[in-house]
């Protein structure tokens, strides 16, 4: 179920350069959102653009190619072909707003790709011990002769184990997919679903064991992965 919008439906005035973003109360799953599940229109006119899937927010970005054109009314239409994971279908939604005469001003600042640096001491905080995938820092942080999964989460291993890697726990899926977070079985398997366990689909416990990592570490990691997942 659509929960909130931006641009809010009947706003007006809203900035030629006003991504479009639309919130859920489930995870919306990436496979489902296209230009054909999700349209903005014109009259009989429609934005071409990119989606981008935001698991941290149950949320849908869309960026159009060019500038929304001024003073004009857009459509907004989201339709039942837009699924959760777990494949339950959207409601029809039709939402409008109204565009103003120029951009955002000033137009914000552009994001700081986090890097894969960041992403260790993370790894390092909640992923080490015996029954993990390194040791803990007590023990020299080094690597284990047989990780869970065959993940290996030292500094040395685990940029590699885990970029273009595939899955052990569900197949066709990658640890991570570089630039896109969403389809990225390492997210999946770290955000808390509503019941304290891993995203839905998402097969086995949630990782960490115990409290899940706060919003700014998933934060990290997810911006890590959209932004190219560079070493």
């Amino acid at each position: 179920m659509l929960v909130s919008s931006s641009p809010a439906d009947q706003a007006q005035g809203v900035p030629v350069d006003a991504p479009v973003s639309l919130t859920f109360s489930d995870f919306p799953a990436p496979d489902t959102v296209d230009l054909g599940s999700v349209i903005l229109s014109s009259g009989v006119q429609t934005r071409l653009g990119t989606f981008e899937v935001d698991l941290l927010t149950r949320s849908i970005r869309f960026r159009t190619r060019n500038w929304l054109n001024p003073d004009l009314t857009y459509l907004l239409t989201v339709f039942p072909t837009v699924k959760s994971l777990t494949g339950c279908p959207t409601e029809a939604v039709q939402l409008r707003f109204h565009t103003g005469q120029g951009p955002t001003d000033p137009p914000p600042p552009a994001p700081e790709v986090p890097t894969f640096a960041g992403v260790l001491p993370i790894l390092a905080a909640r992923c080490a011990g015996a029954a993990c995938h390194r040791q803990t820092p007590e023990e020299g942080g080094g690597c284990l002769p047989a990780p869970p999964k065959g993940l290996s989460l030292c500094d040395q291993d685990a940029w590699s184990a885990l970029v273009d890697a595939d899955a052990t726990e569900i197949s066709g899926m990658k640890r991570v997919v570089a630039g896109d977070a969403s389809r990225s079985f390492l997210l999946r398997k770290l955000v808390a679903g509503d019941g304290g366990g891993p995203v839905p689909t998402t097969p086995g416990h949630r990782d960490p064991p115990g409290d899940p990592l706060d919003d700014s570490a998933l934060r990290l990691i997810s911006d890590w992965i959209d932004g190219g997942a560079k070493q």
